[in-house]
């Protein structure tokens, strides 16, 4: 499940958003050399000249394979090559988008889950793999018994929650380097608010700007927030408080400045309902869960 949420995300939003066709042919056309080539996209013209591979025809089969394979990857057809393209795909049309100065970070920790999975068994029961197995099985003469648990199931969700705790510490450790308290006196969020509002026409942003007591409390927030996720991983009990406080956290900066952490966001949904599910097991009272038929007995017939 965790494979088909990703992926369908990855299909319908990030790979549109984030590394559009559009944009990769744009940035071919108009630039002749890189400005700052990173690290994948160095290793390729180590191998590939420039002028032979990164061309506006070469690009546009490779975003078609990266969404052929995603696609394949979400029914979970030869599940761990699909998400291997996918991954490959999706890395070098990132690297190439920011081989040209202009760089950040929301799309990193997608990018490395999505490689985590090819060596899960992510293909394991809910797909079409599955499903062709279960199939040769039963027309079998002598039939395998199909695992259903695997010791590796759990580990790619524990490593994106280590990862999330990292980039949220380093961000908040940031932020306290860099401008100490001063960072929570309100007025440095309001400045920043500001600017990315009024460049994004951002109502609710141009608002928040306006409210000096509201921004050093949402600066304290931030900061707290942080610093303290990693106490999702010490204290697992809190986790589904944390990743259900991130998704509010990422959901402002997006209403207010217009900051897509949607990748974090989805991550954190899968964290929430796959990671640990005993938040979810809610019981009812004795009196409360008595069955229907009792309830109905008592009450008097008109």
């Amino acid at each position: 499940m965790t494979r088909v949420l990703v992926t369908g995300v990855h299909l319908l939003w990030f790979l549109p958003a984030f590394a559009s066709l559009p944009e990769q042919i744009n940035l071919l056309e108009r630039n002749r050399d890189f400005i700052d080539p990173q690290l994948l996209i160095v290793a390729i013209t180590a191998v590939i000249p420039r002028e032979v591979f990164f061309t506006p025809e070469v690009f546009r089969a490779l975003w078609l394979a990266t969404m052929i394979a995603g696609t394949l990857a979400l029914i979970g057809f030869f599940t761990r090559t699909s998400l291997l393209t996918l991954t490959l795909g999706t890395w070098i049309l990132i690297a190439h988008k920011y081989s040209y100065g202009d760089q950040h970070h929301p799309e990193a920790l997608l990018a490395i889950f999505l490689l985590v999975l090819v060596f899960a068994p992510s293909g394991q029961s809910v797909s079409v793999d599955a499903f062709m197995r279960r199939r040769g099985h039963a027309i079998s003469s002598n039939p395998a018994k199909e695992e259903s648990e695997s010791n590796m199931a759990m580990w790619p969700l524990k490593l994106a929650h280590v990862l999330l705790a990292m980039t949220y510490f380093s961000t908040g450790a940031t932020k306290l380097l860099s401008g100490g308290l001063q960072w929570m006196n309100g007025y440095t969020l309001q400045s920043y608010t500001f600017q990315d509002a009024m460049t994004r026409n951002l109502p609710v942003g141009i608002w928040l700007s306006q409210h000096y007591g509201l921004a050093v409390a949402l600066s304290v927030f931030t900061l707290l927030f942080e610093t303290f996720f990693f106490v999702s991983i010490l204290v697992p009990r809190t986790a589904p408080l944390f990743f259900i406080t991130g998704v509010f956290f990422h959901l402002g900066l997006f209403a207010t400045g217009g900051h897509p952490f949607f990748p974090h966001i989805a991550l954190l949904l899968v964290l929430l309902f796959f990671l640990d599910t005993s938040w979810l097991r809610y019981r009812l009272p004795r009196k409360v869960r008595a069955p229907a038929p009792v309830l109905a007995s008592k009450v008097p017939v008109q």
